[in-house]
């Protein structure tokens, strides 16, 4: 007689979180390759838009040229949104905190996103007027907004109304005693109301969670609102949503306001109000499109400037002219070395050296951490002709 003994063992939950980790490694690999591509793309990117811009300021209102130079101006702004896509994606984008009004980062992207959304998708903006301004990084609010605009989209496969509003308000505590994510203190909140299919509580649970989806296998990674929450809550803020079958939905996004009206100061400056006053720049970068635009900027603008490709012809124009530069502005990557490296050796040369980084890709071998905790402001490619100015006199203002 013989006998069995059989063992059963459940390990659906084992097979789940292994399917997980697989996704999580394969979107790893993806994110390399992103981050790669938007580097290239990005020097590309500057170089054009940079030479657009400044031909544009050149070129009379009225002009004929005008009409296709727009056109090439604002491809460029939809092209510079889907590298910042690329870098978030890759977790390559250096987060970046700065002074802004979420107004025309609102504008700007709704117009990027105009034809993506459809014709029978019609936007309605009710904008604050004198909103407060608030400290984050436009890249990846720009994101943020994109996503949910996206899913809102998604929501209404026969068309609809998506409405955003921006608002000014002033959280109390008692606010706070009933919503636990809640914070008191002035805050804007971004408002994104659509009247698709909703959600009923069960969906609406798990909506944040990454790769959660409602989509059919294939149709959707589930990343799209896991993304948005990252960056509220990389922003120090939270996110409300209230939704209900056949009734669309309203995601609330609450990002602390600050109390400096420095930002809108700085995006009034003008040209001229940037204009240098004959300091020396030292410019280090490899892509001769990005050098040649650089280049062409600062020296347009009041600066004398001395290009070079790499570190080792930075060092010896640096000796050659002994030391007599007022700023490095250089690649964080290098094809001969390091930005970082470089900055630190010429400071050591000559004291009081102001430095700015740019890069379009940090990727390993030089974390945006390191950039930060050295105190050097990082120019993020690809980057317009007004925040070039406006980092250069920054840094100068206290020479």
């Amino acid at each position: 007689m013989r006998g069995y003994v059989a063992i059963i063992r459940d390990i659906s939950e084992r097979k789940r979180l292994e399917d997980q980790l697989h996704r999580i490694q394969t979107l790893g690999a993806l994110g390399q390759l992103a981050g790669g591509i938007a580097h290239d793309f990005g020097n590309v990117l500057t170089s054009i838009s940079g030479f657009v811009e400044m031909v544009l300021r050149k070129v009379p209102k009225g002009d004929p040229l005008r009409r296709y130079l727009e056109p090439i101006r604002k491809s460029s702004l939809g092209a510079a949104q889907l590298v910042r896509k690329l870098l978030l994606f890759g977790r390559q984008q250096p987060f970046q905190r700065v002074l802004l009004d979420l107004n025309p980062l609102v504008e700007e992207t709704v117009e990027v996103l105009d034809r993506l959304l459809g014709e029978d998708i019609s936007v309605i903006l009710r904008l604050e007027p004198r909103l407060w301004p608030i400290e984050g990084d436009p890249g990846t609010l720009k994101q943020l907004l994109t996503n949910l605009l996206l899913n809102a989209r998604d929501a209404m496969p026969e068309g609809g109304e998506i409405v955003i509003t921006t608002e000014n308000v002033r959280v109390k505590a008692e606010y706070c005693k009933a919503h636990k994510k809640a914070q008191p203190g002035d805050f804007v909140r971004l408002s994104v109301k659509d009247t698709g299919l909703g959600m009923d509580k069960e969906v609406m649970d798990r909506v944040f969670e990454p790769f959660f989806t409602t989509k059919e296998a294939g149709r959707g990674s589930g990343l799209r609102l896991s993304v948005v929450y990252g960056v509220v809550k990389e922003h120090g803020g939270w996110i409300n949503v209230r939704s209900a079958p056949k009734r669309g939905s309203l995601f609330k996004v609450y990002l602390p306001a600050t109390p400096s009206a420095a930002a809108r100061q700085e995006e009034g400056k003008t040209l001229v109000e940037l204009e240098g006053r004959g300091e020396k720049v030292l410019l280090v970068e490899d892509e001769e499109g990005v050098r040649e635009f650089a280049s062409e900027a600062l020296r347009g603008h009041g600066y004398q400037v001395f290009a070079a490709p790499g570190a080792e012809e930075a060092l010896a124009l640096f000796e050659r002219e002994g030391g007599e530069f007022h700023v490095l502005f250089s690649d964080v990557v290098l094809p001969d070395g390091s930005g970082l490296r470089l900055a630190e050796e010429l400071q050591q040369r000559r004291r009081g050296l102001k430095v700015i980084l740019t890069s379009g890709y940090i990727g390993d071998r030089v974390k945006g951490e390191s950039v930060r905790q050295m105190g050097f402001p990082l120019l993020q490619k690809p980057y317009s002709l007004l925040e070039l100015l406006k980092v250069v006199k920054e840094v100068l203002k206290d020479r």
